[in-house]
């Protein structure tokens, strides 16, 4: 199992000089937005190009974030759909954001 890094929030940016690689940096922060609600249960995560744009990182980084969190628990792939919380995330999440605050 993976760590993801903590104290990352939903608007940080990512740091290529951190210890962290990106991937995980970019996991921390879509796990944090899945927990403070920017995107809700059922809801699409942003997809592979919004990620690159808006991160400013490869498309290796961006798809190797998003099977990350499908395998984490985080979201649920649909090929041609997108990526969407799924209800253990949200949870989870939640639970997270109560224990660190």
């Amino acid at each position: 199992m993976v760590d993801i890094p903590k104290g990352y929030g939903p608007d940080d940016e990512l740091d290529p000089e951190a210890a962290d690689p990106l991937y995980l940096q970019l996991a921390a922060v879509l796990i944090s937005r899945i927990g403070n609600g920017t995107y809700a249960l059922g809801r699409a995560v942003p997809g592979v190009d919004r990620l690159m744009q808006e991160f400013g990182i490869a498309r290796g980084t961006a798809r190797k974030t998003l099977v990350l969190l499908a395998e984490m628990g985080y979201v649920r792939t649909v090929v041609g759909k997108g990526s969407f919380v799924i209800e253990r995330a949200v949870a989870e999440s939640a639970d997270d954001a109560e224990s660190a605050g």
